[in-house]
């Protein structure tokens, strides 16, 4: 008979397990991607950038996802206000500027992967990482190869046990901008202050707490005269449910006399305070009684890149840590081509060897298959099958002279895959190429799909 655990080591066990499992898959975003396991799964799903009910994109998924649905991560990749950069593109309600939260039904809701998806978080998605899903029955990435670090791009929070996350939202251009001196060889970069670009809300301010770094971010409010005043943004992070109450406490109190809301698509609150009241109040007062100024602390916890231990760490640190990991796919990426081109390379020196001992001719001599590719051994083919498939018409002159350019133009670009490979300086160049490319493409005001 099998001995029982001790109940305190079986308990803890579990517990440590359970804390493995929720940190890796429900909570903590990945450095690599900047995605929790419910997103990377429905992003996997619909990356034939097909148009999918939200209902049956959740249904798809659950294949590789074995939990509760994934409707939420749906959602969330969604969200115009919730993201800087979605990575769904949505069709129907998912949130407004002042219920950005307010998703419609599943079955009403329709997404595709946006334009930024396809271009950077899929980038190389030939040779990502996979893995068996829950029951070996299919395979799933362990993560995708973004050009970017999309954990800084759009906002996160989760709690784990022992550990939570809320990162706050940065603006692309700075990422990139500083990914690509670090690239050359920057040994300081600056500290991209947090953005989100729905709003257009940048942190004013920062400071360093016992919890981590804070940062500070203002609404707007026009003051006409010493009485009316009328707030058209509220800062990031603040809900317009909560501004009308601190209005409604505002009310009681006697300090302001009436307000009418207005806001839909954009915020238009007018206030109206008792009498010469703007007179008497500085502007910080101000803003913190209307709740016009948010503090957000930011606790930067992400799986680090082998996804097995949660990384407490920096922006400018992140970027760094993040371009160099990034960097070093560039030799797999290389050496896959290398190795297609090969295949190619080879099979064009078969039809030169093919021409050269007229292998049209003799094929109409031969009576069987399994005499062709004889004959073709003997003179040295590699790849029998190809060319014994190849029709005669592919062994004549013109077709030689076609072929030459092949070889020419296939060792030309195989020589600069090998000078890739052989160059990290080469490498580099090629990233920071391509960063550029998204810089340019993405970052041109506020991203619109």
């Amino acid at each position: 008979m099998a001995k029982k655990p001790e109940s305190s080591g079986y308990i803890n066990e579990r517990r440590y397990g359970y804390s493995i499992y929720v940190m890796q898959m429900r909570a903590i975003p990945a450095a690599t991607d900047g995605l929790k396991a419910g997103g990377r799964r429905v992003l996997w799903t619909a990356r034939d950038g097909k148009k999918y009910k939200s209902a049956t994109l959740a249904g798809a998924t659950m294949p590789i996802h074995p939990h509760a649905s994934p409707e939420g991560a749906i959602d969330t990749l969604a969200a115009p206000y919730g993201n800087n950069i979605p990575l769904f593109k949505g069709d129907g309600a998912f949130g407004t500027l002042l219920n950005p939260t307010s998703y419609g039904a599943s079955r009403y809701t329709s997404v595709t992967t946006s334009k930024f998806t396809n271009d950077v978080v899929f980038r190389d998605i030939e040779i990502i990482p996979m893995t068996e899903n829950y029951d070996g029955t299919l395979m799933e990435p362990v993560h995708f190869l973004p050009l970017v670090p999309i954990a800084l791009i759009n906002p996160s929070e989760g709690i784990a046990i022992g550990f939570a996350t809320n990162i706050l939202p940065r603006a692309l251009d700075e990422i990139i901008v500083a990914q690509i001196s670090h690239l050359k060889g920057a040994k300081k970069l600056s500290n991209p202050m947090p953005k989100f670009n729905p709003i257009d809300d940048g942190a004013y301010a920062s400071e360093e707490t016992d919890r981590g770094i804070a940062y500070y971010f203002n609404g707007h409010i026009e003051v006409k005269d010493s009485s009316t005043a009328t707030i058209t943004k509220l800062p990031y992070g603040q809900t317009h449910e909560k501004v009308i109450g601190k209005l409604d406490d505002l009310l009681e109190k006697g300090i302001l006399v009436d307000y009418t809301d207005r806001s839909k698509n954009v915020i238009n609150i007018e206030l109206k305070f008792k009498r010469g009241y703007l007179k008497t109040v500085d502007d910080v007062d101000l803003y913190k009684s209307l709740g016009l100024t948010v503090r957000h602390i930011e606790n930067l916890n992400v799986l680090d890149f082998e996804g097995k231990a949660v990384w407490n760490t920096t922006p400018v640190e992140l970027i760094r840590e993040f371009t160099d990991w990034r960097l070093k796919w560039y030799v797999t990426r290389y050496e896959r081509l290398r190795d297609l081109l090969e295949i190619d390379l080879q099979r064009y020196y078969d039809i030169r060897t093919a021409i050269k001992h007229n292998v049209g001719g003799a094929a109409r001599k031969i009576q069987s298959r399994t005499e062709l590719k004889d004959f073709l051994q003997e003179i040295g083919i590699a790849h029998l099958d190809y060319i014994a498939d190849l029709p005669i018409y592919r062994f004549t002159e013109e077709e030689r002279l076609k072929n030459e350019e092949r070889i020419k133009e296939a060792e030309a670009q195989m020589q600069e895959y090998l000078d890739l490979l052989s160059s990290e300086d080469k490498r580099k160049k090629v990233y920071i190429a391509e960063l550029q490319e998204v810089l340019a493409k993405y970052t041109k005001g506020t991203y619109n799909d």
